[in-house]
């Protein structure tokens, strides 16, 4: 996620020199392992967490804070409709929450089109909510797992190949994207178990996340 940004907010000095072009997409390419994982751990934080109202407080807290270093690092106004991912965390959340909900039919698939339109907003939107849909529906079934994550995969590329062009850029300005398919080798990896309870792991993510946006703002200002 770190080297991720850094690609993100200094890639105009980055990409003014061949070398730093070559560093831009390898902190890109590293990058794209960063919104998996997070899908994925939230699935485990969902099946394991011992209150899920809590869990749905704390995302939302921290999205909200996240948000002024979000659209700082974004270099957008707080009036732009572009939130950051834990709020896509957020509304994830709430779709796992519906679905396993002993709602009829009718209106908890009206929920979920609702949900998932409004992730439209967010960082990852649309992509993030079915990852974590399928990582969920399919946690007992890791092939499964794999060849609906392949699937995004392969449309997040696509869309990107179909997209940029149609904002002036070359279709292939974005084949870090491919950086996605890295993720697979680690879901072969996960034992099944549920991770450390300690209070560091539970409580880093949520403060370094907008610490680093703020801090990597912050140099950006300090040194260009």
């Amino acid at each position: 996620m770190l080297l991720d940004h850094i690609g993100m907010i200094f890639s105009s000095q980055l990409t003014a020199t061949v070398w730093g072009s070559v560093l831009y997409t390898v902190f890109r390419v590293l990058g794209r392992l960063t919104a998996p994982i997070m899908c994925f751990f939230l699935v485990q934080g969902f099946i394991y967490t011992h209150s899920k109202k809590q869990y749905a407080i704390r995302l939302a807290i921290f999205a909200l804070l996240s948000q002024i270093p979000y659209a700082l690092a974004r270099k957008h106004s707080l009036l732009t409709p572009d939130f950051n991912m834990i709020f896509v965390l957020l509304i994830s959340f709430a779709i796992l929450c519906i679905w396993e909900s002993r709602l009829e039919s009718v209106p908890k698939i009206v929920l979920l089109v609702i949900l998932t339109c409004l992730s439209l907003f967010c960082d990852w939107g649309l992509f993030a909510p079915l990852m974590v849909l399928f990582f969920y529906v399919f946690r007992a079934d890791r092939k499964n797992q794999i060849m609906t994550y392949c699937l995004l995969a392969i449309l997040v590329n696509i869309m990107s190949c179909l997209i940029l062009p149609m904002n002036g850029f070359a279709w292939y300005t974005e084949l870090w994207q491919l950086g996605l398919f890295l993720f697979i080798p680690l879901l072969f990896l996960y034992n099944g178990q549920p991770g450390s309870k300690a209070a560091f792991h539970k409580w880093f993510f949520y403060i370094f996340y907008p610490a680093h946006l703020l801090l990597l703002w912050g140099l950006s200002k300090a040194i260009f």
